[in-house]
């Protein structure tokens, strides 16, 4: 596209309506160089316009192939290692490593949480009466189906790199998870709950061996979750985050802390949030083999009444190129909306990247 309207670009600019200052003034190096040429010889404008086409196609299609590439490529060689002593430990380090490399080529979003699509979930006792103690009841304007789809959205992308030194990476980061009442179609199949989690945070690449394992990385930032409706459906919170990443084996373990802002009682959606959800997230990620990843997120508010949810998933092949997902979800929080009251839930549907 850029090589073609500097095609178009040196083609008009053969009349004397573009003279040398018009073509200082434009910013893309292709359309300045074919502007200049074109005052001399629009047919070799025309070459190096044919010739910017061709280059930037292939790049184009090689920055599209590597995230997924880089990924699939550090997973076998790790997986093909005789010894498994450490394999996610180094499959984690190569990975933290080439996430420089792929957005400094590509000069594009890189992939933050997990991204799935589950087209099918289906809820034992969907929540048709959501509350919370500042604006008390809600309900819905239409009636719930058990059945609905699911999706994640989740991206990064770097601010600044070696804020420190070279492991140390500004991000901002962007995650959202929708609720779909798609099969509710007498009711235009309605987006029940959309949550929305900017982030920005420092991540620091460690790499140093504790124990049987090794720590990877530890991570700090400001994180703010909200659900985007108005009062009486409204949640939010914003809380300081912290993340460590510790390796072993096949296994990848994470905990994310994190401390919630105060918000006046007059604004605040959810006061008791934490009394459900607790301080921290606990992940554990198992990697069977390429192509099949367990993962196993645990909430617990570590209170005498003990509220803990957990969330399983599993990723398998499914073809040459797709890979299915299943979750199974009981607890707490699943969406904001629903963050003082138990949900069940089961999910089918495919995996478009996994935590490794």
């Amino acid at each position: 596209m850029l090589a073609a309207n500097s095609l178009a670009l040196a083609q008009e600019s053969t009349s004397e309506d573009i003279d040398t200052l018009d073509c200082a003034l434009i910013r893309d190096g292709i359309q300045r160089l074919a502007c200049y040429d074109s005052q001399r010889d629009p047919s070799t404008a025309r070459d190096k316009a044919d010739e910017a086409t061709v280059e930037l196609t292939e790049r184009e299609s090689e920055a599209l192939a590597a995230d997924d590439t880089v990924r699939e490529e550090l997973v076998t060689d790790a997986l093909e290692d005789e010894s498994d002593t450490g394999m996610v430990a180094a499959l984690v380090d190569n990975y933290l490593a080439a996430e420089k490399a792929i957005f400094s080529f590509s000069g594009s979003f890189l992939t933050h949480r997990p991204n799935y699509i589950l087209p099918i979930t289906y809820v034992d006792h969907p929540n048709t009466t959501p509350t919370s103690p500042r604006l008390g009841g809600a309900s819905y304007d239409y009636e719930l189906e058990y059945e609905e789809a699911k999706y994640q959205i989740s991206f990064k992308v770097p601010l600044l790199t070696g804020v420190f030194d070279d492991g140390t990476t500004l991000w901002f980061g962007y995650t959202q998870k929708s609720f779909w009442q798609v099969y509710n179609t007498k009711d235009s199949a309605p987006f029940r709950e959309t949550n929305y989690e900017p982030e920005i945070f420092v991540r620091q690449r460690l790499n140093w061996d504790l124990g049987p394992g090794t720590l990877s990385a530890v991570s700090l930032g400001f994180n703010h979750q909200s659900n985007g409706q108005s009062e009486p459906r409204s949640r939010s919170w914003n809380r300081i985050m912290g993340s460590a990443a510790y390796s072993y084996d096949r296994w990848l373990f994470m905990v994310n802390p994190w401390y919630r802002l105060p918000e006046s009682s007059g604004d605040d959606d959810n006061s008791d949030i934490t009394r459900y959800l607790g301080h921290a997230s606990y992940h554990a990620v198992y990697k069977l083999s390429e192509d099949r990843t367990f993962s196993l997120k645990l909430l617990n508010n570590l209170r005498s009444d003990n509220k803990s949810s957990v969330e399983f998933g599993y990723s398998f092949p499914m073809g040459d190129t797709l890979k299915g997902f299943f979750q199974y979800y009981n607890g707490y929080g699943e969406s904001l909306i629903d963050y003082n009251e138990r949900t069940e839930r089961f999910g089918i549907g495919i995996m478009l990247n996994n935590w490794l």
